[in-house]
């Protein structure tokens, strides 16, 4: 997918509008995709609350490096710490910034914390990742991942 970022002042609008104009060919799946994270720009914050145990932590999104869930258990992999605690990783994935993808069925990464990928068995691949974190990542996956590297 190509895309082409043009400007154009316009006098007419307020100092806090911002008009996008999404144009293509059709509406198709990276058509989509542009325009629901353009829609979600103002929804998206920079610390994001985990309910763990009986407290609320406040983590910063850039410090989290990987999601992985087992069952109903999520951990959270940041650059200090990690956290237990329940939820599904569809619906975390959805609180978080463009900058994380989902590398397998149950893991999710912060493409900012990857350092490099490597061949692995059964055509799946290894990301290597900040603090020694090593992930699999899957076949279903890779081609997701590797449009998002720009690959």
């Amino acid at each position: 997918m190509k895309i082409e970022v043009n400007y154009h002042q316009d006098k007419e609008l307020t100092d806090d509008e911002i008009q996008v104009v999404v144009k293509s060919k059709g509406l198709t799946a990276d058509v989509q995709k542009v325009i629901t994270m353009l829609e979600n720009l103002d929804n998206q914050v920079d610390v994001i609350p985990l309910a763990v145990n009986d407290r609320i932590v406040l983590v910063q999104m850039d410090t989290i490096i990987a999601i992985e869930v087992y069952e109903n258990e999520l951990t959270v992999y940041t650059m200090d710490n990690n956290y237990q605690l329940r939820g599904k990783l569809n619906a975390m994935l959805q609180r978080l910034n463009g900058n994380f993808i989902q590398i397998s069925k149950n893991t999710i990464i912060n493409l900012n914390h990857l350092n490099s990928l490597e061949a692995s068995f059964s055509s799946n691949m290894l990301a290597f990742l900040d603090n020694n974190l090593k992930l699999t990542v899957s076949r279903k996956y890779l081609s997701e991942l590797k449009k998002s590297l720009g690959m």
